[in-house]
C-alpha cells in the first residue's frame, strides 16, 4: 500500500516539475515527504531507503513523460482554474509548515531569511512579466554545439537545486536561461545530445541541492523552514493568473478552496 501510495506521490512531484511557476518543491512539502526525501538521500539512510526512493522515483519519471501532456491542455485551455488549484495547494500547506517552523519558540532574527525569500520570489513575478521572458533572457541558439551543451548543463545544474527549494520552480528558472522548449522537446523526442548534458547537470545539482538543505536542515532548521514558508508565499505572486469575474473564475475560485481544504486536511492527517 505504501508503495502504491510512494508512487501516486512521485506522478504527482514528476507533473508539478513540468510546469514553469509551480514547484516541485513545495508540492513535496504539501505531501509531506520533503523531509523524508532529504533524510532518505544521505549515505548512513539511503540503503534503508532504496525502495521508497526507487518507487518515487518512478512516479517522478511517469509524471514528467506521460502527464506532461495532460497538463499542457489545461493550462491551454482553463489556465486560470488551474493555477487557481495550485493556490489553493499552497495556502492549505502553510499552517503545517509554519507548526513544523515554530516547533522551539519563534527567533525574531529567523524573519529575515523569510522576508528575503518573500522578496526574491516577488521579484521573479516581476521578471516573467517583463517583456521577453516566456523566452527567456538567454539566446541558446546564439552558441555554436559544445557551449550549447554546456549551457544545458549548468541550466539543468541551477533549476534542479532551485526545484529542491520550496517555492521556487526549476522549470521557470529553465524559461529564464532558454532552455525549457528545448529541453521538453528533447524528452519527447529523446534526443540524447541534450538530454545526457542536461541529465548530469540534474544529478550534480541535486546532490549539491540536497546536501545544501540537509547542512541547513541541520543547523539552521528554523532559519530553512521560515526561508520555505517566504518561499512558498512568494509562490504565489509567480503563478497567480489574473482574475475574471467569469465562470471560470467562479470556478476557479471553488477550485482553490477545495484544494486548500484538501491539502490543509491532508497535511493535519500526515
Amino acid at each position: 500500500m505504501n508503495n502504491i501510495k510512494n508512487l501516486i506521490f512521485g506522478i504527482i512531484l514528476g507533473i508539478a516539475n513540468v510546469i514553469p511557476g509551480v514547484s516541485g518543491g513545495t508540492m513535496a512539502v504539501i505531501l509531506n515527504v520533503y523531509d523524508k526525501i532529504l533524510l532518505a538521500l544521505s549515505r548512513e539512510n539511503l540503503k534503508q531507503n532504496i525502495t521508497f526512493l526507487g518507487v518515487l522515483g518512478a512516479g517522478v519519471l511517469i509524471g514528467i513523460f506521460t502527464f506532461s501532456k495532460a497538463i499542457t491542455y489545461l493550462f491551454e485551455n482553463y489556465y486560470m482554474a488551474t493555477n487557481f488549484c495550485f493556490i489553493g495547494l499552497v495556502i492549505g500547506s502553510l499552517p503545517m509548515l509554519y507548526k513544523k517552523a515554530k516547533f522551539n519558540g519563534v527567533q525574531k532574527k529567523n524573519w529575515i531569511p523569510f522576508a528575503f525569500a518573500l522578496f526574491f520570489m516577488a521579484a521573479l513575478a516581476i521578471i516573467k512579466l517583463m517583456p521577453g521572458a516566456s523566452e527567456g533572457v538567454f539566446s541558446v541558439d546564439q552558441l555554436t554545439m559544445l557551449p550549447k551543451l554546456g549551457w544545458f548543463f549548468i541550466s539543468a545544474f541551477i533549476s534542479t537545486i532551485g526545484m529542491i527549494l520550496p517555492g521556487i520552480s526549476g522549470s521557470f528558472i529553465m524559461l529564464l536561461l532558454g532552455v525549457y522548449t528545448l529541453t521538453l522537446k528533447a524528452i519527447s523526442t529523446f534526443d540524447l545530445i541534450i538530454l545526457i548534458p542536461v541529465g548530469l547537470g540534474v544529478l550534480t545539482g541535486g546532490v549539491a541541492g540536497v546536501k545544501l538543505i540537509k547542512t541547513l536542515l541541520r543547523d539552521h532548521p528554523q532559519a530553512l523552514y521560515f526561508t520555505i514558508m517566504g518561499l512558498m508565499i512568494g509562490s504565489i505572486f509567480l503563478i497567480f493568473p489574473g482574475f475574471e469575474l467569469t465562470l471560470q473564475g467562479v470556478a476557479a475560485s471553488l477550485g482553490l478552496l477545495f484544494c486548500a481544504a484538501a491539502s490543509y486536511l491532508f497535511s493535519r492527517k500526515n
